[in-house]
């Protein structure tokens, strides 16, 4: 059966049609494609450019408040111990021996504090000692205040993080400290980090006066919210306990998928 002229027109106009179709269809599946990469590229830049800006804000803030702390330890600690020295050696006719003692004693310990806030003044201490020297250091500035006692505790087989990480866990950390001095008035402040193959843990716990966690959250109060929100930038959660009269639990957990690689960076 020979198909007529009209029939075989019809076909290949069929035909050409259907390829037209698939060519736009082709085509629109194409752009919608490289539509969407493009703005996964975007976004990726954004969140990139996030990282860093959040970065860089980390690190200014943790050099105000390294000079902030040494300003203080200064004036109220390191000072008051050299007067107390000096005082001793004006006063040298009497018991001498004893007072030579005591001035030698004064004198070693504003030494060892000078020490101490030495090291916290130096710009890349976090990168070069590490998360967990860098927290002792901020402990023991703390303990030689003589207002504080301090507790650090570590479990598990100890690792390295990525410096980014590290610095913005030392933030938070350094956040939660500054609430349970100044805002809780605390007396005892405990740091943990239980280090496990599949997930870093760090917990801040104080004695302070605590407080109403709902209650706070809607007032956007002492810096809970831009912990939270530093902990969310490196894939980590910051959680809270707390209640009136019984101490603040601050705790921050960093899944293995996130510890060496920043999705953000």
């Amino acid at each position: 059966m020979q198909l007529s002229e009209l029939e075989i027109y019809f076909i290949i106009f069929s035909c050409i049609v259907l390829f037209v179709s698939f060519s736009f269809f082709g085509l629109y599946l194409y752009n919608r494609n490289i539509k969407n990469i493009k703005e996964s590229i975007i976004e990726k830049q954004l969140m990139k450019t996030q990282f860093q800006q959040e970065l860089l804000q980390t690190q200014l803030e943790i050099q105000e408040q390294t000079l902030k702390t040494i300003s203080e330890e200064i004036h109220d600690n390191v000072g008051q111990v050299l007067s107390l020295a000096k005082l001793n050696l004006n006063t040298f006719e009497n018991n001498t021996q004893k007072k030579l003692d005591d001035t030698k004693e004064l004198i070693s310990k504003a030494i060892n504090d000078l020490r101490d806030l030495s090291r916290s003044m130096h710009g890349d201490r976090i990168a070069e000692l590490g998360l967990q020297q860098s927290l002792t250091d901020e402990l023991q500035i703390l303990h030689n205040s003589g207002e504080f006692e301090t507790h650090f505790n570590i479990t598990g087989d100890s690792y390295k993080l990525p410096p980014q990480k590290e610095m913005v866990i030392f933030r938070i950390v350094q956040e939660a400290l500054n609430n349970a001095i100044k805002h809780a008035k605390a007396k005892n402040i405990r740091l943990h980090i239980n280090y496990q193959p599949n997930l870093f843990t760090l917990t801040v716990q104080d004695d302070g006066a605590g407080f109403d966690i709902v209650a706070m959250q809607n007032k956007n109060g002492i810096g809970l919210k831009s912990m939270q929100n530093r902990a969310n930038l490196i894939g980590a959660t910051c959680t809270l306990q707390s209640s009136i009269n019984n101490g603040t639990i601050i705790t921050i957990e960093l899944p293995a998928i996130n510890l060496l690689n920043t999705a953000n960076a």
